[in-house]
């Protein structure tokens, strides 16, 4: 559930051919920074959602398939698409940060929901240790994109101060 709360410190851009790297940096900033945070603050309300859902693991479980990994990846087709119009090495570094950032997210959305489907009744101790396993995992992936938020504030304010008007 922590992913949540990070995406929102993760974004993207876009840009066309012609533009100086300040210019394709502040486009950057408004067609990719700003739309992709705004679809950030909506996933951090579904997540608010799903933890009230959290005591039904199986409509917690169907929460995350059916609304927020579709969310997640949509989000994640937009960074991409942005991508491809991207010139300035360095903004597509930072770019490509957030795409990583929202691959690690799907991929911890996906082992969340394996970990409610283990808590589906009738729960065996074999499903509990089970789900202990997928927890682990979930916990390394968080681990993985708090990694990934750091790296994309530090990179987000060096493109910022190099390009500061």
């Amino acid at each position: 559930m922590m992913a949540l709360m990070f995406l929102a410190a993760c974004s993207s851009s876009g840009t066309s051919s012609g533009l100086n790297p300040a210019e394709e940096f502040d486009q950057y900033r408004t067609e990719g920074i700003e739309p992709l945070h705004e679809r950030s603050l909506e996933l951090a309300e579904m997540g608010g959602h799903l933890n009230a859902m959290i005591p039904q693991p199986e409509k917690a479980r169907d929460y995350i398939t059916d609304e927020m990994i579709p969310h997640i990846k949509e989000t994640q087709g937009l960074a991409e698409e942005l991508q491809d119009g991207l010139i300035n090495q360095e903004i597509k570094e930072v770019n490509q940060i957030t795409i990583d950032q929202l691959n690690l997210m799907a991929d911890s959305f996906n082992k969340q929901a394996e970990f409610l489907e283990l808590h589906i009744s009738p729960v065996s101790d074999e499903s509990y240790a089970e789900s202990e396993a997928v927890y682990a995992e979930i916990m390394q992936l968080q681990e993985q994109i708090d990694a990934k938020t750091s790296e994309y504030n530090t990179s987000l304010d060096d493109l910022v101060q190099k390009y500061r008007k």
